[in-house]
């Protein structure tokens, strides 16, 4: 059985979804936070997170970047749709990679410090919510509102969407309207996924830990 070590920061952020993979698969490993920016020079291209998978054997395969690390642990640990059905597959990442863009655009407004250029990117965030949940809430009602983004099981995009919550409330915290759209009247369907969750027992360790 491999063992992975997860390199990241403490604070929840663009590896939550990992995180949420890890311990759903009920997979072995540790979160590692190199000290920074003193070990980013022994990073691949020099940023977090990284995974360390260690083989039985003692070899070792090293990944950056928080999709790929997603796309490798879930597809080898069958969480993915069908691979076969092309249609599914796409759609799979379309609603991910909608969930990445918003962490994505929660960075750059809490990063910049000119005023006029943050209120732009709080705004550009707020419209890309609104037709995200739009979005999303349409296929959650065409799959059936039942819990889940595909069929009746847990995918890859539903763990997604937990640790990609995690992390948009930790990083908003101080911005509590920007969650609105976010919330169970503007976004039911979204809710029943992350409350179906949070009830399953595979990923108590990780709703524990995470401070949502």
């Amino acid at each position: 059985m491999s063992i992975y070590t997860l390199r990241h920061f403490q604070a929840p952020g663009r590896a939550e979804p990992c995180k949420a993979i890890l311990d759903y698969t009920g997979a072995k490993w540790t979160l590692e936070t190199p000290q920074w920016p003193q070990e980013k020079v022994n990073q691949p291209v020099g940023k977090l997170p990284v995974l360390v998978e260690t083989n039985k054997d003692g070899t070792r395969f090293v990944l950056s970047d928080s999709l790929a690390i997603e796309q490798y642990l879930v597809c080898k640990y069958n969480l993915c749709v069908p691979e076969q059905d092309r249609q599914l597959v796409a759609r799979q990442m379309e609603l991910r990679n909608q969930l990445n863009d918003l962490f994505q655009m929660t960075q750059l407004i809490v990063h910049v410090n000119e005023p006029t250029t943050r209120t732009n990117f709080i705004q550009l965030f707020m419209t890309l919510a609104k037709d995200v949940v739009a979005y999303q809430e349409k296929w959650l009602r065409e799959n059936g509102s039942t819990g889940h983004y595909f069929g009746n099981k847990t995918t890859y995009v539903d763990l997604a969407l937990i640790g990609t919550m995690c992390a948009l409330r930790v990083t908003l915290k101080d911005m509590p309207e920007m969650l609105e759209p976010f919330n169970k009247k503007n976004a039911p369907m979204m809710n029943n996924i992350i409350a179906t969750m949070e009830k399953d027992a595979k990923l108590t360790k990780y709703v524990s830990n995470c401070k949502c």
